[in-house]
């Protein structure tokens, strides 16, 4: 699988082929993690896809303009990965209406959400506990990682591999599921 970045030039990410793959993020420090977890991805699925790791940025401040908070809805529905970036107990207002937004036209799809923590991770359960409840809603999966939770020598913290190596796990479990469901004609 081959990390993308989503332009006007590029074509859209392919359903059961390509891996679509939304991050927003509240400052630059998370952009470097979220990146972090997309490479580990493209590695970890490098071997064992065919196809494209498609990746798009959004930004927490844009989400204050409602056309923009719209379009970024609009594709974290069609997202099978969102990482959000965190830091502190509460989630700015156009955050969470961004994903209350996304999750009703999901309908359910599955996916999974990623939670990156900036800071202190005990200060952000609350951030934590609100994003886990959106993903049980969504019937997605819920993955965290610390951003500080070591790896600044080499890179890439213990926590990011880990939920690297948890999703694809579970996508390749998932991926299973759904060819033997085809098979089946489900």
């Amino acid at each position: 699988m081959n990390l993308v970045l989503q332009t006007p030039d590029e074509a859209p990410p392919m359903a059961g082929r390509d891996l679509n793959v939304v991050i927003l993020c509240v400052n630059p420090l998370m952009v470097s993690r979220a990146a972090e977890i997309l490479k580990l991805l493209e590695l970890n699925l490098k071997e064992e896809t065919e196809g494209r790791l498609v990746h798009e940025w959004w930004d927490y401040e844009v989400l204050a303009f409602y056309t923009l908070r719209e379009i970024a809805a609009t594709r974290a529905m069609a997202a099978d990965v969102i990482i959000i970036g965190v830091q502190g107990e509460d989630l700015p207002w156009m955050v969470t209406d961004w994903m209350t937004q996304w999750l009703h036209l999901r309908k359910g799809r599955p996916g999974a959400l990623v939670a990156v923590v900036e800071g202190d991770f005990h200060g952000s359960l609350k951030t934590l506990s609100q994003l886990k409840e959106v993903a049980a809603l969504g019937h997605m999966e819920f993955f965290s990682t610390n951003a500080r939770n070591g790896g600044e020598e080499s890179g890439e913290s213990q926590d990011s591999k880990e939920v690297a190596r948890q999703f694809v796990k579970s996508h390749k479990t998932n991926c299973r599921a759904n060819m033997a469901g085809q098979r089946a004609g489900v």
